[in-house]
């Protein structure tokens, strides 16, 4: 797989001199999240929601006044279209990068690969592995049956497997009255993207991300101090139960196209379960599932070896076994017998 065949061919760019407000409005007008921001047609950073809520509301900047070069943090990160998929994930990984700009040869920007991307890519693969692992014939089972139980299964995992509360993280609730400006300055104190509003300090009724302050603030030249949350959260949140399966979840989150969820008890926010954490989770038990083929691969490369090794020296020890009995002899007869001994001893091994 080459990076430019699975890139977004549309890019969204920003000039350096560019006003905040003006790719904000952009970026609700082409209903991207970034841009990537380009000098002399070379990409030199990428722009998200999260700089516009951090620069402008969290730094008391003007919008209007300030630029694109005095918020996106410039970098060198940008890969060719004929790279590996695999060379763009490491990259990710390596530089904890969400998105990299794709370039021809000469530098200019061609396309943009996101993690999302990758991640839809490589559930495709594991789908088309788990619908071969679904087709083994179990022990004892019909190939009829076996065949039956993976079309019906539709790759669903027996529910209640696992508990969504399991995968939750923490979640940070303020109250629905606070304003815009105060939200930001609490994205940007806890590092975090969402907040759960609530009615009274308890009560979960609506959940705001940062886009909603870049879009709904920012790009909408809304007064961050007089506009509070109610404004301009979504409500009612999608929400779940901690006792939830988290299949149940997940596919609750792919219905609304959701990337986090808040998990409720007797109506209050006590967890958030989110795309990026599930993502972790899952990679990381991917890994150790990969490992744990690895080493069964390895066993077996080394059982076979050890097999032919044997063969092998049965076969050498017949031959010195034939050639002892033509000799004859008291001596011969303990050569065989101590050749007996170690040949049973390889079959024992």
């Amino acid at each position: 797989m080459s990076v430019g065949s699975y890139s977004q061919r549309s890019v969204c760019t920003a000039k350096p001199d560019e006003t905040l407000r003006a790719v904000a409005q952009r970026m609700e007008k082409e209903g991207t999240g970034s841009l990537v921001v380009v000098e002399e047609d070379r990409a030199v950073g990428v722009l998200t929601d999260r700089d516009l809520v951090l620069h402008v509301l969290a730094g008391r900047r003007d919008a209007g006044e300030t630029r694109v070069r005095d918020a996106v943090q410039r970098s060198a990160f940008t890969i060719g279209g004929d790279a590996r998929l695999t060379d763009a994930t490491n990259l990710m990984r390596r530089h904890r990068l969400r998105r990299l700009p794709v370039v021809e040869a000469e530098g200019r920007v061609v396309g943009m690969i996101s993690a999302d991307d990758v991640v839809r890519l490589l559930a495709e693969e594991i789908t088309g592995l788990a619908r071969v692992a679904a087709a083994q014939l179990p022990f004892g089972a019909s190939a009829g049956a076996a065949a039956a139980g993976a079309a019906a299964a539709g790759l669903k995992p027996p529910p209640g497997m696992r508990l969504v509360e399991h995968y939750r993280s923490d979640v940070k609730c303020l109250r629905a009255d606070t304003s815009a400006r105060a939200l930001a300055d609490m994205m940007k104190a806890e590092a975090v993207g969402c907040v759960v509003a609530t009615s009274d300090g308890e009560d979960a009724i609506g959940i705001v991300t940062d886009r909603d302050l870049a879009i709904r603030i920012v790009a909408s030249e809304s007064d961050p101090d007089a506009t509070p949350v109610s404004a301009i959260m979504s409500a009612p949140p999608v929400t779940a139960e901690a006792t939830q399966p988290l299949d149940e979840v997940v596919a609750k989150m792919s219905a609304h196209g959701v990337r986090r969820l808040p998990i409720l008890s007797g109506g209050r926010a006590i967890g958030m379960v989110t795309y990026d954490d599930l993502l972790v989770a899952f990679g990381r038990e991917l890994a150790q599932l990969g490992e744990a083929a690895r080493a069964e691969v390895r066993h077996e490369q080394r059982a076979e070896q050890a097999e032919r090794v044997r063969r092998s020296a049965e076969t050498r020890l017949r031959e010195l076994g034939s050639k002892a009995t033509e000799l004859g002899g008291q001596s011969i007869d303990a050569l065989r017998k101590e050749l007996d001994g170690f040949r049973e001893r390889l079959r024992r091994r």
